[in-house]
């Protein structure tokens, strides 16, 4: 492996972390981009696992944060958060998890989910599948769809990284 894929690599663990940018975004991107299907979706969906564990390992602190922030904006309930407690009655923790994600991110929906009742393991493990799940699929619907529709050899990451 070259320093300048390696580099890419660590690139789409970093960008998965991100709250927002999730593993969903991130790695469809890196294997449109050139970069290897399975390295990539492992490398990102840890990415994204790691900063999710850590904010429900830390629950505690970012509930207290989340709900001391609300109260001094002077905010009963934002609209992200009347959003996810409605899917969270509908739902429950699996609808929330999987629905979640596409709208607030994976880090919010988990803060969320143990806000309205859900356990830290269980929240975790419905997010984690939430995660993985999502990122596969969307990597493989846009690998394979790349494909029907011949847009070239999905190299342009690997391209730019060797100049």
């Amino acid at each position: 492996m070259n320093i300048s894929l390696l580099i890419a690599y660590i690139i789409v663990f970093i960008l998965s972390a991100v709250p927002l940018l999730e593993a969903f975004i991130v790695v469809p991107i890196g294997i449109v981009g050139g970069m290897n299907f399975f390295m990539t979706n492992i490398i990102g969906i840890a990415g994204n696992l790691l900063t999710l564990l850590i904010l429900i390992t830390m629950m505690d602190r970012s509930k207290k944060w989340y709900l001391h922030k609300r109260e001094k904006a002077g905010k009963d309930k934002s609209r992200k958060s009347e959003r996810a407690e409605s899917i969270f009655r509908k739902f429950g923790l699996p609808g929330l998890a999987f629905i979640g994600p596409f709208f607030v991110g994976s880090h919010f929906t988990a803060l969320m989910a143990v806000i309205l009742g859900g356990s830290r393991k269980a929240t975790f493990w419905w997010v984690t599948l939430s995660v993985t799940v999502s990122t596969v699929t969307i990597s493989i619907l846009l690998y394979y769809g790349i494909d029907i529709i011949g847009l070239g050899d999905r190299q342009f990451l690997k391209d730019v990284l060797d100049q």
